[in-house]
Formats: C-alpha cells, sequence, structure tokens
C-alpha cells in the first residue's frame, strides 16, 4: 500500500468528542443540521482534534435546515486559525435519520475544497448515543471526487 493508499487518521479525546456531540445536538435542536470544524495541527501521521469552532459561532444564521456558509465564516476561521496556529483538520455536520451518505450536495459543495481534507457525517441530527462507528467519514481527493474512509477518528487520551 502506498502513502497516498493508507486511510487518513485522526485523534479525539473522548471528553472533545462528548462535548461535540452534545452541541451538535442543541444547535440543531433536533430539526436542523448543524455542523462545526474541527481544528489542530498537523505534527504527527495521526494530528490530533484541539479545538471545534462552531458553524453558527462563525456565521450567525448559517444553520437554516440545512448548513450554508459565506466568506464571512471563512474569514473567521481563517484569523481564528492564524492566532491559535492551528489548522482545519475535518469538518462536520449532521444529517436527519441514521444515513451517513454524503448527499449530492455534501459531495459537489465540500466545505474545505483541498486534497485530503476530511468531513465527517453524524446522523439523527446528533441525537441519542452517538458512538464513533455511527458517523460517516469522507476523504476529498480533489477533482475526482471522495473516497469513504470508514474508521478515520479514534478516540485516544491525549489532552
Amino acid at each position: 500500500m502506498s502513502a497516498s493508499d493508507r486511510l487518513p487518521r485522526l485523534r479525539v479525546s473522548r471528553r472533545v468528542w462528548r462535548t461535540l456531540i452534545v452541541e451538535l445536538e442543541a444547535r440543531g435542536q433536533g430539526t436542523r443540521e448543524s455542523g462545526a470544524f474541527l481544528l489542530g495541527t498537523r505534527r504527527s501521521r495521526r494530528p490530533a482534534v484541539t479545538h471545534v469552532v462552531y458553524f453558527d459561532d462563525l456565521e450567525p444564521g448559517a444553520l437554516n435546515g440545512a448548513v450554508h456558509l459565506t466568506h464571512r465564516a471563512y474569514s473567521a476561521l481563517w484569523d481564528q486559525c492564524a492566532r491559535q496556529g492551528l489548522e482545519v483538520l475535518a469538518d462536520v455536520h449532521t444529517h436527519p435519520g441514521d444515513t451517513v451518505h454524503q448527499s449530492h450536495i455534501d459531495q459537489a459543495n465540500p466545505l474545505i475544497a483541498l486534497r485530503g481534507h476530511i468531513a465527517f457525517i453524524v446522523p439523527r441530527y446528533a441525537s441519542g448515543d452517538i458512538a464513533i462507528g455511527d458517523v460517516g467519514s469522507y476523504e476529498y481527493l480533489g477533482d475526482v471526487g471522495w473516497r469513504d474512509c470508514p474508521g478515520t477518528i479514534r478516540h485516544r487520551r491525549f489532552l
């Protein structure tokens, strides 16, 4: 297997994961999609998520049933990354029901259109008990689309 064929991996603490899920559920209020960017640094082969920035904190009104981010959200995101010396490692958003497959809209509109970017989809608007294995994981491959990446995110006690 070549380096380019390896599936990406991210580490996240149980505390960060639990907080993320609780916040996504609260922000979506069980009726609409919500989401966040997962931040950290790429200092190792398995980068660690250390910060979470929610879409509606970057741009109030971004959660209007689906997720809609404009230049305002991205400008705030890049400013925060620069101030804290962080990088966007992935994005995450919720879907209704149990499906964690990318919609045509998700596929056609990557939130970070850089090869290697990871996108996660959390089922049931993040309500109930959401295990890591319930989450859809996708790697953006540029012009050729996306690759399904099961097992991309892993719990680690690193904080």
